[in-house]
């Protein structure tokens, strides 16, 4: 009896977890919490990305932004900036958690997280293409 209980809850939990979105298919959140540049482009999510919308200061940047990632756009993140969404280069900030590019536009790199200086580059991008 414990035993099918225990499945039965198991169960129930899984069917939250997709009936809300709370899947492996679900945007992950992650927090902008520093702009690397001194100014950074703003881009309408819905539009061309080859023109910004908005530059923004880094000296205005007051907090984090919560930010998701979109799978079809793998070079940008979602962020909403005075109460608009936008689309923000990955490159162009700094996050709270390792942003990767997918591997079949920029072979796999981290780009939005502090990283650790390293001496080690010997290797790096060999086998990307493939």
């Amino acid at each position: 009896m414990g035993t099918r209980r225990l499945i039965q809850r198991e169960m129930a939990v899984a069917a939250l977890l997709l009936a809300t979105g709370g899947g492996a298919a679900a945007a992950e959140q992650v927090l902008v919490t520093k702009l690397r540049t001194d100014h950074v482009s703003l881009y309408d999510c819905n539009g061309p990305k080859k023109k910004p919308d908005r530059e923004y200061d880094r000296a205005a940047f007051k907090g984090p932004w919560r930010a998701t990632e979109d799978e079809s756009m793998p070079l940008f993140l979602r962020v909403r900036v005075d109460g608009k969404e936008y689309c923000v280069r990955k490159f162009a900030v700094e996050t709270d958690k390792a942003v990767t590019v997918k591997k079949d536009s920029q072979c796999g790199a981290v780009v939005a997280q502090q990283q650790q200086k390293s001496g080690a580059t010997r290797g790096l991008g060999e086998g990307c293409g493939q």
